[in-house]
């Protein structure tokens, strides 16, 4: 999917300085990495604690894939002319859950196709209250329709970031925890049931990596920093392979996946460098 065609105009997302400040002064460690695709499209299922989960995903996204990462997000937030500017500038596509319009759901479905990342929410809204809401099923309509897996991830400590409401983030820090991709098992079953089973099995795989990111916020982790390091070498290998130098995404890539693997093994006790602008790359 071309970023700058189509009715959203979506833009490229944030600066390769903002997720750098993004990984050292808010990302307490990332988990699980490995288990990001490094090629092909797929869905992420995320639980929604904050506005700044957004930029989390990205900036980890971003390292592990390099490619563009999309949010459906609710349409009533794209109104207020500096809301959906900001919005767009993370890749948002506006999506009324109640009643999607063509579309919206047309845009997601060539985001799949142009082998990118959607990015989902299925609780709907931003939830603190503790657990997982209910699921809504379009992530799992969508990844039973199109055939891509699904990535769930549980991000504990953001809502400390960026509490609701407010709009200058705190100085905190959120643990991402990614499991295994899930795929849906159609096994002769109606879609309805195929979607339900998906759903089902991901929130049960969300709430474990729930309690792993709950349990484990704020110690080292060695053992997820070598799997974010791993992906840089990976990328780095296969520049050689071709027989050419890193190109310029590479580099950035590499640089942020680096930026990760520090935050997951460093202890927060250095003060952390002021947020720059949250400008397109």
């Amino acid at each position: 999917m071309d970023p700058y065609k189509g009715s959203f105009k979506v833009g490229e997302t944030v600066s390769t300085s903002f997720r750098h400040w993004v990984a050292r002064r808010h990302v307490d460690a990332v988990e699980g990495l490995g288990h990001i695709p490094a090629e092909g499209p797929f869905i992420v299922v995320s639980n929604h604690l904050s506005f700044f989960d957004h930029y989390l995903l990205e900036t980890v996204l971003y390292g592990a894939r390099g490619r563009h990462v999309y949010f459906p997000a609710k349409a009533a937030n794209f109104h207020h002319p500096v809301k959906r500017l900001v919005r767009m500038s993370v890749g948002c596509i506006p999506l009324d859950s109640d009643r999607p319009d063509r579309n919206a759901l047309t845009a997601m479905k060539e985001v799949l196709e142009g082998g990118d990342v959607l990015c989902t929410y299925p609780e709907g809204t931003r939830w603190t209250g503790g657990g997982l809401a209910p699921f809504h099923d379009g992530p799992f309509y969508f990844a039973v329709r199109t055939g891509v897996p699904v990535v769930p991830v549980m991000i504990h400590g953001a809502d400390r970031i960026l509490p609701k409401g407010e709009v200058v983030p705190h100085r905190a820090t959120a643990r991402l925890v990614f499991g295994p991709r899930l795929t849906a098992a159609p096994r002769g079953r109606t879609r309805a049931a195929v979607i339900a089973d998906l759903r089902t099995r991901t929130r049960d795989r969300m709430e474990r990596l729930g309690e792993r990111a709950r349990t484990a916020h704020g110690r080292p982790d060695e053992d997820a920093a070598l799997a974010v390091r791993a992906r840089a070498e990976e990328i780095a290998a296969a520049a050689c392979v071709r027989g050419r130098g890193l190109d310029r995404t590479e580099q950035r890539r590499i640089a942020v996946l680096h930026s990760l693997a520090r935050a997951t093994t460093a202890p927060r006790t250095a003060a952390p460098a002021p947020a720059p602008v949250a400008a397109t790359a």
